[in-house]
């Protein structure tokens, strides 16, 4: 029945084009879109928070876009390979990375992808606490952002907050940071949830964990809604930071119970060390059994999990 269905759609679909008088289709060359099915596969992993994956397709389409030619998908795999370098703690490579990005959007005289490599070049330093040259890359990327180009200007202003706060200009951070909010509409939902992060954060460092959490559970609502797991899991392991300033010890427990399960789940070794570190104390000041948690954690450390989100 099903098979007879299906010859009859063919069939139909065969009167329509014979019957419809318009131009062929124009396909793109095999050699000029294989880089981009490498991308957007780079871009899914990537969205899940399964970095060593996405850096394979990531590179891959460098190779794929450098074989053919095509600069400005090669300019974008450079800097994407760069994001996962800095968000992996590789930064010296990452900077490399950005830089070479930079240079090939100027060579095409690329205002966004310029603005772009600038701003993750910037995101970059401020990790390295190299921030007056971050200063001075967010500078240079503000003079050349193209008027009112919001989706780039709101993600350069949340650099500009991270680095106010790492100098503990804590006001002046805050006041960039509601700038960027009430600009929010030009963000995709990754980007929302990274400035929800972000602003949790500077509330955590200011004092104000009751608003730290408040900023991580947006974060966390939205991480959840996309499958971006290593969000979700940095959302809970920072909650759980801001619950322990509050006094609410049990509370710190139980989200990263949830944390750490996430980590060893996308094999994030030094993630899972630091939660269980905190975990660990927290539980034996509450008295709360973690002992199932524990017993997660050690199956993964010996390779006996079955499911990974991070797997083909």
């Amino acid at each position: 029945m099903k098979r007879s269905s299906l010859v009859v759609i063919i069939v139909l679909l065969m009167l329509v084009f014979a019957c419809t008088a318009g131009k062929p289709v124009k396909r793109i060359p095999r050699h000029l879109s294989a880089g981009d099915k490498q991308m957007t596969k780079g871009l899914e992993w990537y969205q899940k928070g399964c970095y060593r994956k996405s850096l394979e397709y990531f590179f891959r389409a460098y190779e794929l876009f450098s074989a053919s030619d095509v600069l400005d998908g090669a300019a974008m795999s450079l800097n994407n390979i760069g994001t996962i370098y800095r968000i992996t703690g590789n930064y010296e490579e990452a900077v490399s990375f950005f830089d070479e990005s930079y240079a090939i959007y100027s060579d095409l005289n690329d205002q966004e992808g310029i603005v772009r490599a600038l701003s993750n070049k910037a995101a970059t330093f401020i990790h390295m606490d190299k921030l007056d040259r971050a200063e001075q890359v967010i500078d240079e990327a503000l003079d050349l952002l193209p008027k009112k180009n919001k989706r780039l200007l709101v993600p350069l202003l949340q650099n500009k907050g991270v680095l106010l706060t790492k100098k503990g200009l804590y006001q002046a951070a805050e006041k960039v940071f509601n700038s960027c909010l009430n600009q929010s509409h030009s963000l995709d939902p990754l980007g929302m949830a990274s400035l929800h992060f972000a602003f949790g954060n500077l509330m955590l460092k200011a004092g104000r964990p009751e608003k730290a959490v408040a900023s991580f559970e947006k974060a966390l609502s939205i991480d959840r809604k996309l499958g971006f797991y290593k969000g979700i899991a940095d959302d809970l392991f920072f909650m759980g930071l801001a619950y322990i300033r509050q006094g609410h010890d049990k509370e710190a427990v139980k989200v990263w119970k949830r944390s750490v399960k996430i980590y060893a789940l996308i094999d994030l070794a030094r993630e899972v060390h630091e939660t269980m570190k905190h975990l660990t104390e927290a539980a034996q000041k509450t008295g709360v059994d973690i002992s199932v948690t524990e017993a997660f954690v050690q199956r993964w450390r010996q390779g006996r999990l079955y499911e990974s989100p991070c797997r083909d």
